[in-house]
């Protein structure tokens, strides 16, 4: 049976729910299935923190279970619908948020993780080359160069995401075609977010910014003060 909507991930049955369905965003993301065994490719295409509309092509049957994954983002769901190369899943339990979907990361925090989430915790820190936090760490201790340091880390994850998405669109031809200055445009972003997140992890700024090799935002950093 074909869903009400193409962005209804949980397909007509939902429709029947008493209660109103959860608010999706309609997005891009590459993740992972596993279903009896066998692993496959998949995008989420619409998202919320009950369900979501996946496309691929070996996608399971409507009433299948299967685990859906990307990064560090781990839940299981069941397959409600299926149709032309698209399938809408109810999650078994509420995982992550949707902005956690996104960046595929659970939020780095210490103080009281207990068992897996604090072992998830310390995976992230030592794949990103971080030092790991004490196990209780005081209250109020942030000092402003570790908070200049952890936003100069968000401008580049930042870019990274801006990398995948053009990664993405460029695949696609008919995308390629009719937006390729936005596309160039996605991609000067990049590289302006690249240079102002090594300007900002660098000891010595004002050097990071007289090396940056784009001439027009290396002189638009060092401008003279208009006051």
């Amino acid at each position: 049976m074909r869903p009400m909507t193409s962005s209804d991930s949980d397909g007509p049955q939902r429709a029947a729910a008493v209660q109103p369905r959860p608010q999706r965003k309609n997005l891009m993301l590459s993740a992972t299935i596993e279903c009896g065994g066998t692993r496959a490719p998949v995008r989420i295409r619409n998202l919320s923190e009950t369900g979501a509309m996946l496309d691929g092509a070996a996608l399971p049957d409507p009433g299948v279970s299967l685990t859906l994954s990307r990064a560090e983002i781990v839940v299981g769901a069941t397959v409600v619908w299926r149709e032309a190369g698209r399938c809408g899943v109810r999650f078994d339990a509420i995982a992550a948020t949707v902005d956690e979907w996104v960046t595929g990361k659970r939020p780095a925090t210490f103080a009281g993780q207990q068992g897996q989430a604090r072992v998830d915790a310390i995976q992230t820190a030592v794949r990103a080359g971080a030092v790991l936090p004490a196990e209780h760490p005081a209250a109020g201790t942030l000092d402003a160069a570790e908070l200049e340091r952890r936003v100069a880390e968000e401008v580049i994850h930042v870019q990274r995401l801006i990398d995948a998405l053009g990664e993405e669109l460029v695949e696609d031809p008919v995308m390629l075609q009719r937006h390729m200055r936005l596309l160039q445009n996605l991609d000067r972003a990049s590289q302006i977010l690249e240079h102002l997140g090594a300007v900002l992890g660098a000891s010595d700024r004002v050097a990071a910014a007289q090396g940056i090799a784009m001439q027009d935002l290396r002189e638009r950093l060092l401008r003279k003060p208009i006051f």
